[in-house]
């Protein structure tokens, strides 16, 4: 076992002992499928046009999330903006050096000004302590309706940018967040850039195979073609053929397997560093240089 390797597999056992009995699906299995999502949510997006927290209570077909987006940085039509979706087990709104927050230390915890306009989404479940999380990702449908909620509240932000400005739309996530931006191009591709990090399109596996499994439950990982039907979007990613894909990956990741996730970005430049998942978050500037990249070329 590589050091990589080791760390990764430490991460999601400490968060196994957290979970306790919680584990992803440990509830119930009865979902919909995230098109059903997708087809029921509606609601309206308030106008993002000044620094500052906007709430979005959203009614979906297992109950109400809490959606929130923070504009961090606000310089106008003028400038492209960047949508950032961050990891599971974070603090998505405190933006201080102790917090558990990969967009604070790529975009904050450096001394230049990112030219673009910097909107954070806090996904539903994530504005509460973790115990809380696991309680509500035991139901199989609220995981999905978490994805799908933070798919269309995507599409809302792009739209209303691109409706208002010629200037690129950029979406970007890291691992869940990760997840999330290849969700909103398999089903939305509204945005003319995508930046996936750690992240791929085959979620059941995620589940089932990696070292993540130690917190989904055993009786759910014997569902393989029931989250296979539910979490594998790898088919309707593919066909998207948009060149607004600009992948990263770790070679040693041991959750979003690189050898298993690789092939959804077949055709497109994919960015591969030499770390596991955890490291990789744990060196910001990897993320940072490979999105400054992206946004330069879209400038």
């Amino acid at each position: 076992m590589n050091k990589y390797v080791f760390y990764d597999k430490l991460s999601v056992w400490l968060l196994s002992l957290l979970a306790g009995r919680n584990k992803y699906f440990s509830k119930s299995l009865q979902s919909h499928s995230i098109e059903e999502h997708l087809q029921f949510l509606d609601f309206t997006l308030p106008d993002l046009i000044h620094k500052g927290d906007f709430e979005i209570p959203v009614k979906h077909l297992s109950g109400v999330a809490d959606p929130a987006i923070k504009i961090v940085q606000w310089l106008g039509y003028d400038f492209p903006t960047i949508i950032y979706h961050h990891d599971f087990n974070e603090q998505p709104f405190d933006l201080t050096e102790d917090a558990r927050n990969s967009f604070f230390h790529i975009f904050l915890n450096w001394p230049r000004r990112i030219p673009a306009n910097l909107l954070l989404l806090r996904a539903p479940f994530h504005n509460q302590k973790l115990s809380t999380y696991f309680q509500k990702v035991g139901d199989l449908d609220n995981f999905i309706a978490l994805l799908s909620v933070q798919a269309k509240v995507t599409d809302k932000v792009a739209m209303q940018f691109r409706r208002r400005s010629k200037k690129a739309v950029i979406v970007v996530g890291i691992g869940l967040g990760g997840w999330i931006t290849n969700i909103h191009r398999a089903y939305f591709n509204t945005a003319q850039a995508y930046i996936p990090i750690l992240a791929g399109t085959r979620l059941d596996e995620m589940f089932i195979t990696s070292g993540f499994k130690v917190l989904c439950s055993k009786d759910a990982q014997k569902e393989k073609t029931l989250l296979q039907e539910r979490l594998n979007f790898f088919s309707k990613f593919r066909r998207v053929t948009t060149f607004n894909l600009y992948p990263m990956m770790a070679r040693h990741d041991n959750l979003s397997e690189f050898k298993v996730q690789k092939s959804a970005y077949n055709g497109f430049p994919l960015r591969v560093v030499e770390e596991g998942h955890i490291s990789a978050i744990l060196k910001p500037s990897l993320s940072r240089d490979h999105i400054l990249e992206v946004l330069e070329r879209h400038s």
